[in-house]
């Protein structure tokens, strides 16, 4: 069995355990993570803001509260590591932008904002998040590989000359993206090493890209419109995707990490 497909093995049982702790009711996080995704899926779909307003700030403090307990899917062995003070602060601390940006947003006209200071702004508190994440993902022993490195910085430069052709004030927007990329190409690097639970990562930064790249697309399109409403769901289904997958997987190289430091101690 080659080394890609044994890994596509990894991803596709760690992504299929992941599915299934959603569903564990002895552990509320994991089904409040589903209201809160659905909730927000349907507020999009029909357009009432109230229930958006309740239940979209809930999907990341949700998705953090299983990284935070989740003591590996499956770990291979490694289910003893746990997180330590300053893991579990960078994990809060991107948690908390997160959930920032989407305050931000969400009050701001939503993916339909034409407002370009409060998507920067947005764009601000989600880069802080990102910030933190990769610091713990670099802590946890990942390292950036050269064809993925490669291929995000391709989509980085393309995205930010469309948007820089567009209007110089984008430059901000760039900049994030540039930003998410570099944070995507880091978590696309995620090798055996750091454990099967983290292999999500693999899918996880690619997925946050997309999430971005459809509220783009969402804020030229007509509101009110089925495709404009349609992308709305869209987006919310990546990023709440995105973002568990973020937490989770990032959360399980650290513990990886915490487990091999254990063991060359012992």
């Amino acid at each position: 069995m080659t080394t890609t497909t044994t890994f596509a093995t990894r991803l596709t049982q760690a992504l299929r355990d992941r599915v299934v702790s959603l569903t564990d009711t002895s552990r509320p996080e994991g089904p409040a993570f589903l209201a809160a995704a659905a909730g927000t899926e349907v507020a999009k779909a029909t357009g009432f803001g109230p229930l958006e307003k309740i239940c979209k700030p809930l999907i990341v403090p949700a998705a953090l509260a299983i990284a935070l307990r989740d003591g590996g899917l499956r770990d291979g062995g490694l289910r003893d590591g746990r997180l330590g003070p300053v893991d579990t602060a960078l994990l809060s601390a991107t948690g908390v932008a997160y959930t920032t940006g989407d305050v931000i947003l969400m009050l701001g006209g939503g993916h339909a904002s034409r407002s370009g200071s409060r998507l920067v702004s947005g764009a601000a508190a989600f880069g802080v998040g990102h910030l933190a994440l990769g610091g713990l993902m670099l802590r946890s022993g990942l390292r950036f590989k050269p064809v993925q490195s490669a291929v995000h910085g391709v989509v980085a430069g393309a995205a930010g000359a469309i948007l820089l052709s567009e209007d110089r004030s984008n430059a901000p927007l760039a900049a994030y993206g540039g930003l998410l990329a570099a944070l995507s190409a880091l978590a696309t690097s995620v090798d055996r090493s750091s454990g099967p639970a983290a292999s999500v990562l693999a899918v996880a930064g690619p997925v946050f890209l997309l999430s971005d790249s459809l509220i783009l697309v969402r804020r030229r399109t007509e509101g009110g419109s089925a495709l404009a409403r349609a992308l709305d769901v869209g987006v919310i289904d990546t990023y709440a995707t995105a973002a568990l997958l973020l937490l989770t997987g990032t959360a399980a190289a650290a513990r990886a990490a915490a487990a091999r430091t254990a063991g060359q101690s012992a």
